[in-house]
């Protein structure tokens, strides 16, 4: 089924549609034509949700938004290029993809609340990959749930157990501590699936990286 297709099918607006493919509440492949996707998934999920509500804004409806990886990635919120050669320099690099350069005092707490955890235990997950993150959720520093993406190129020493290079970083931030721990569980899912990783290491593109969580994400309880 395509766009148009579902739209119908759901009674529901092709905009709307669209949002929830893209926020991977909605199981759905990103082809070159546009979206794609299941009957039989598209009424597995119209079951679970028999009232659609999320074609209304959460202030207007009271419930809600569904938390989602993807829903909280932003291509502007990615540097596939990470430079810095130590753990400080990468963590500067990674706080400057959640807080404007101009917020030097925000950049600065936020920048500090990294280290700390950092220092108290690494937030490495092993094979090349660490979830940046402070200990509890910041309040008053961002005003919605970020997850932001850094890929160094050739990987620097980040207090990883099996003692290899770290490459990629998964920089979490969210305004509430629920918030902060639904992300960080559903992170480390599929972080763990087998074969994400090398599916990671394969991606190009920012667009690239939030295909694949929302991909990977379809198979997590929302």
């Amino acid at each position: 089924m395509n766009l148009r297709d579902v739209a119908r099918h759901l009674r529901m607006k092709e905009k709307a549609v669209s949002r929830l493919a893209q926020d991977g509440q909605l199981p759905a492949q990103k082809l070159t034509r546009g979206w794609r996707f299941s009957r039989t998934a598209v009424d597995e999920w119209q079951s679970r949700r028999p009232t659609i509500v999320n074609e209304l804004p959460t202030e207007a409806t009271g419930v809600p938004e569904v938390l989602t990886l993807a829903g909280a990635m932003e291509v502007a919120r990615m540097n596939l290029e990470l430079r810095g050669a130590d753990k400080d320099a990468v963590l500067h690099e990674l706080v400057e993809l959640v807080i404007d350069p101009g917020q030097s005092r925000q950049a600065e707490i936020f920048f500090q609340a990294l280290k700390a955890r950092e220092d108290l235990c690494s937030t490495c997950v092993n094979e090349g990959v660490a979830i940046p993150h402070a200990r509890n959720a910041l309040v008053g520093l961002v005003d919605k749930p970020v997850l932001a993406y850094g890929r160094h190129t050739t990987g620097i020493d980040f207090g990883a157990l099996d003692g290899k290079p770290v490459r990629h970083y998964f920089l979490l931030c969210a305004p509430t501590v629920r918030q902060h721990l639904k992300l960080l569980a559903r992170l480390s899912r599929v972080l763990h699936g087998k074969g994400f990783r090398e599916k990671l290491a394969a991606t190009t593109t920012a667009d690239d990286v939030i295909s694949l969580i929302r991909v990977a994400e379809q198979s997590i309880p929302v």
